[in-house]
């Protein structure tokens, strides 16, 4: 029988008894039907799965008492961060989602050219709270118990002071004669295994966008003979560096 998960934004430890707040006691209670003894694992994003069971069955107030502290061993040995040209309606959805559940460590949403997206602060800002929860859904059907980081939105230009100088940069190009398995594994692991993938939005990169990504070190690299819309790019990619190098081996 398959658990329960949720997602719990406060500390936990063995022996408690916590309130849900009324979001998750509503989803729990009336969604889920879930009865009063019922067991349940909570994840506050330290690493750890904290069992339980259900004591109070109110839609607005669940309560649950905590009996144990479990350690998981989900995480990838590769450190993967996303960084995804921002693309409209649900696409960014579908893709932090699908990364997460894939093993994606950051995610950082880059306005471009052809992201054909205008926000407000106000809008990033909500934005930014969706994918939040986005990221925290998937984690609790995935079994991750470290959350991802969503960074805020950022400008191509301002992307700089977010890289990481030691660290393997892709970005895809269908006309590159470099293909993943072209890259030593040897150049992996003086990055100590930490990955920076650069997607495009809808339409791709122009000249300017892929020749400011080539002075920030990334590499071209063909994946395939067919274009992948941007929403397939990103979580096609990361399970392929999962498969030659990470842990779906």
């Amino acid at each position: 029988m398959r658990i329960t998960r949720l997602y719990y934004p406060d500390s936990l430890n063995s022996g408690d008894t916590v309130h849900l707040g009324k979001d998750a006691s509503n989803h729990l209670i009336r969604v889920l039907r879930t009865k009063a003894g019922s067991p349940v694992i909570l994840f506050n994003g330290d690493g750890f799965d904290y069992h339980g069971k259900v004591l109070t069955t109110d839609t607005k107030n669940t309560s649950l008492s905590i009996d144990s502290k479990v350690g998981t061993n989900n995480e990838s040995n590769l450190s993967i961060s996303l960084i995804q040209g921002l693309s409209r309606h649900n696409r960014m959805d579908t893709t932090i989602q699908k990364s997460v559940e894939l093993g994606v460590n950051t995610i950082i949403p880059v306005i471009c050219q052809r992201s054909n997206l205008k926000l407000s602060n106000e809008s990033a800002i909500k934005k930014h709270r969706h994918w939040q929860k986005i990221t925290t859904s998937a984690c609790e059907q995935s079994g991750r118990s470290i959350l991802p980081q969503i960074n805020a939105i950022l400008t191509l230009e301002a992307l700089s002071s977010s890289l990481d100088k030691n660290t393997l940069k892709i970005i895809l190009d269908p006309t590159s004669k470099t293909t993943l398995k072209d890259i030593d594994p040897d150049q992996l692991k003086k990055c100590e295994n930490k990955i920076e993938i650069f997607i495009g939005p809808e339409g791709g990169l122009n000249i300017e966008e892929i020749s400011y990504l080539k002075n920030q070190q990334f590499t071209n690299i063909c994946f395939g003979p067919r274009i992948l819309r941007t929403e397939t790019a990103g979580p096609a990619i990361i399970s392929a560096l999962q498969t030659l190098w990470g842990d779906f081996g």
